[in-house]
């Protein structure tokens, strides 16, 4: 009999649409799959065939957002929009695996959690464990981020910096690692303190992305190896599964977007769905691009109901929400500001592109992009419009970056992701 599954997520687009699929998926293939997410998601959750299980949203600290992107912004972001969350997923968490005890006595239970969504380590640090379970469940860790584990042939996570296994770019990762220990210790301790007052006894002791990474012995990259910096020291728990495939999205690009009998490229540029000032990346691309009869620039501003308060050239149009697999197959540059979802987007219909991101994970997406030779990084969140012009047109002139995303697609392709999780779920 196969297991019952557990999806749990944190209450954001970016780390609970990508297992929607996942849900999808496991259903047709005959599972009970419950899925722990935020109300907003609940529609989209049942559309699966999951069953809905509502846990706590916390509105995310935008005001962070608008200030620099320092490694202690940073560690704000993730005590603020995770850590400070382990209770209400801790208790989301008990209280389905406690009505699944009750309902299913003789059945397994397997767990397959997005990487921050924080509710199963007081469990696995020692907390009592839910009523009716001698021991927890198996965990699968599945991540919606770049990978962020340690490594010593890589720098500390965050400011978007290429792999170097030389012996002087060894030296090198060692002593930014040094330099970022005071913070991260502090982080640590915050974290284990949280934990201990939900009844934790066992305090983490290695670095915190490491165990929330590989802590739970299972851990799924959603992408092929190519995308990820090759690491001499990388645990075997890891598994590259591959990005998610495309969907047919056809017939939701709006009729007359696209000219019948279009002969121009096409740009299409977004800033994804919480970084909305526009001026920092929309804005520019399409000033940049404003004179080019031959391009025809489409953005997307993220947001329904969203507008763009600016008089379009004649080769530009602009909306307030369209899905990416509607637009990116008729898509020759993509402009974005590095959010990984859409950077995977991106890979799976193979469309070379422009990259404009930092902070969260968007440098280290950034960077992991130009380094697979699909994208150009433009190191900075706001780039000028004559950076944004020679890079699009740099793009558009190089053969080479498109046979190398025909040849990325193909390996995230051949992967079969569904099959992977599927597969990680049957053997854990």
């Amino acid at each position: 009999m196969t297991p019952i599954v557990v999806i749990a997520c944190p209450t954001h687009p970016g780390h609970t649409n990508p297992l929607l699929p996942h849900a999808a998926y496991l259903t047709k293939q005959g599972f009970e799959v419950h899925f722990i997410g935020g109300e907003a998601f609940a529609p989209g959750i049942e559309q699966t065939g999951a069953s809905f299980h509502p846990t706590e949203d916390f509105p995310l600290p935008l005001e962070l957002f608008d200030l620099p992107p320092t490694p202690e912004r940073f560690m704000s972001e993730l005590k603020q929009v995770f850590v400070d969350t382990t209770p209400a997923r801790m208790d989301a968490l008990k209280r389905l695996l406690e009505s699944l005890r009750t309902a299913h006595p003789d059945r397994d239970v397997v767990i397959l959690q997005e990487l921050m969504y924080m509710g199963v380590w007081p469990y696995l640090q020692g907390a009592p464990l839910p009523a009716g379970y001698t021991t927890f469940p198996p965990v699968i860790t599945i991540s919606t981020v770049p990978m962020v584990i340690s490594s010593i042939d890589t720098a500390p996570f965050g400011p978007g910096l290429p792999p170097d296994a030389s012996p002087e770019g060894r030296a090198r990762h060692a002593a930014m690692y040094a330099a970022g220990k005071p913070l991260m210790d502090d982080f640590l301790q915050y974290t284990n303190s949280t934990y201990a007052t939900l009844g934790a006894t066992e305090p983490v002791t290695r670095a915190i992305f490491d165990h929330w990474s590989l802590g739970t012995g299972r851990f799924l990259q959603p992408c092929s190896p190519s995308l990820e910096y090759p690491r001499s020291d990388l645990s075997p728990a890891v598994t590259f599964i591959g990005a998610l495939p495309r969907k047919d999205l056809s017939s939701e690009l709006p009729e007359g977007l696209i000219p019948e009998g279009n002969t121009r490229k096409i740009v299409f540029v977004t800033q994804g769905t919480i970084s909305l000032d526009y001026t920092a990346l929309l804005v520019p691309t399409i000033e940049a691009l404003a004179d080019r009869e031959d391009l025809l620039v489409i953005g997307v501003l993220g947001v329904k109901g969203a507008s763009l308060d600016i008089k379009l050239p004649a080769n530009a149009r602009v909306l307030d929400y369209l899905a990416y697999d509607a637009i990116l197959p008729c898509t020759d540059v993509f402009v974005s500001n590095g959010g990984y979802g859409g950077f995977l987007h991106g890979v799976m219909h193979a469309v070379p592109m422009v990259l404009a991101g930092e902070g969260q994970d968007k440098a280290e997406v950034a960077t992991r992009g130009e380094w697979a030779g699909i994208a150009v990084d433009l190191k900075t969140n706001r780039p000028s419009v004559e950076q944004i012009k020679q890079s699009v047109d740099g793009v558009l002139k190089d053969s080479q970056m498109k046979t190398r995303c025909l040849a990325i697609k193909k390996e995230n392709q051949d992967l079969d992701c569904f099959k992977q999780v599927e597969k990680a779920i049957m053997q854990a």
